[in-house]
């Protein structure tokens, strides 16, 4: 699991990750098969309790297993941009620094990079990527989603830009299907200063308010209004549903206003800073009262890009051992 975020500032970015690789492994918790089995009881009555084994393995849910330290999701990609990432740890059995530094080697190669938009940077490290998705599901079955944070500080502007590349979540059959998309990519809204990933909910909570929970809701609820009166849900479309999300009747105002990611002036870098380490702080520490396996933490590295180019701050550096 990861923690990664981009702090915009007036005049350049800081950008935080942490360093835990978290494995999962598939497990049926004690007191859910004890209802499962309590309820196939009930149903045999006084006959034999028969179970089907695609219900006992319904059951089995991905949960984490061990943690290890020191896995590198913070990179420089060229002076002005940084990349940060959340996800799977290697993609086409590459690991993702790897596949980073493979991309870079690829870039110093072409003498026309240093003149390319951000933009068509972006396109080609999708392109790039998309190719390595699919050599990975032409030897596995599936390939989970992974993002890579973007983070671009203009020399000419002195503006910030953030962008998405997205894995998508993936099968080998999707390898048959023309134009499939496994990758894609975005530039993020104007008005985000802030753009996290990874185990992010509280942060998102703060920035956001309750605004994100009734966006992830009113798809739900509508489909489900839609089953329970017999309408085909294929008929609900992606236009009526972001239709229902401009209703001030079903989004009030009131839930905008509480948005405090609106609320964010021009940040001097050294607030940036501050603030990406209070997120990345917070994640943490709530960490420490509800998770039996923390999934956020190890070494925190942290990077500031401004005119003078990217660099780290935090993280970076081999440390003495406390105890000498």
């Amino acid at each position: 699991m990861t923690f990664i975020a981009t702090v915009i500032a007036k005049n350049g970015a800081a950008v935080i990750a942490d360093s835990i690789v978290t494995s999962t492994q598939p497990v049926i918790e004690y007191n859910e098969f004890i209802r499962f089995f309590e309820k196939k009881s009930a149903e045999a009555k006084n006959s034999p309790v028969v179970m089907d084994p695609k219900d006992i393995i319904s059951l089995f849910q991905t949960k984490p297993h061990h943690t290890k330290n020191y896995e590198e999701k913070l990179f420089q990609y060229d002076k002005y941009t940084a990349i940060t990432t959340a996800g799977a740890a290697t993609i086409n059995d590459k690991r993702i620094i790897d596949l980073i530094e493979e991309i870079k080697q690829k870039n110093k190669k072409d003498k026309g990079y240093t003149q390319k938009k951000i933009e068509t940077k972006i396109k080609d490290f999708s392109a790039y990527l998309t190719e390595e998705v699919k050599k990975h599901l032409k030897d596995k079955s599936s390939i989970r989603p992974t993002t890579f944070i973007f983070t671009n500080f203009s020399q000419t502007t002195s503006k910030t830009t953030i962008f998405k590349v997205e894995v998508l979540s993936s099968s080998q059959k999707d390898l048959q299907v023309s134009g499939y998309d496994f990758v894609s990519y975005n530039i993020t809204n104007e008005y985000e200063k802030v753009v996290c990933d990874g185990q992010n909910g509280i942060s998102e909570k703060i920035l956001f308010g309750d605004i994100l929970t009734v966006y992830n809701m009113i798809p739900r609820i509508a489909k489900k209004v839609a089953l329970d009166f017999g309408i085909d849900e294929q008929k609900v479309s992606e236009s009526y549903i972001n239709k229902l999300r401009k209703d001030k009747d079903i989004v009030p105002p009131s839930l905008f206003s509480e948005m405090k990611i609106f609320k964010l002036g021009e940040l001097s870098l050294q607030q940036a800073v501050d603030l990406a380490n209070l997120l990345m702080k917070v994640e943490i520490d709530f960490q420490n009262y509800t998770e039996d396996i923390p999934t956020v933490g190890g070494v925190i590295k942290l990077a500031i890009i401004d005119k003078k180019g990217f660099r780290f701050i935090a993280g970076h550096e081999i440390t003495k051992p406390i105890n000498l």
